[in-house]
């Protein structure tokens, strides 16, 4: 599933989180620039095109966290509607038996045969 966003918010996103470069595509009044300050060793400062590109990974990654969320909610779904489905087939199995006087030990072990109206036991080989 791919989110579609438009390019004016993702545009806006990008100004945004840019913060400081913005200035200087902007251009300064005054003439001069401030010396840059000495730099700390728990900072790494970017360039105008490398903040872009970062802005733009840490949107995308975004995104795809919030991809994640939503495709985990809609895994749990599928998985109650499949506890439901297990259920509700474990119920008809053992009724159908009931009425045709035939023992079900393990629900799982049969299989719907469509054309012969029934179920059949499936007998699988046990793993080595």
């Amino acid at each position: 599933m791919r989110i579609e966003i438009p390019a004016a918010t993702l545009a806006a996103v990008l100004l945004i989180a840019a913060g400081a470069p913005v200035a200087q595509i902007r251009g300064t009044t005054g003439g001069q620039t401030p010396p840059p300050a000495a730099q700390s060793k728990d900072e790494i400062k970017l360039d105008e095109s490398t903040t872009l590109k970062a802005a733009a990974l840490e949107a995308r990654a975004s995104a795809l966290l919030a991809n994640l969320a939503l495709a985990q909610r809609q895994f749990q779904d599928m998985q109650q509607e499949l506890q439901k489905i297990l259920d509700e087939r474990k119920a008809l199995i053992l009724d159908a038996a009931k009425k045709a006087n035939v023992e079900v030990k393990e629900p799982l072990e049969w299989a719907l045969d469509n054309k012969g109206q029934r179920y059949q036991r499936v007998v699988r080989p046990s793993p080595r």
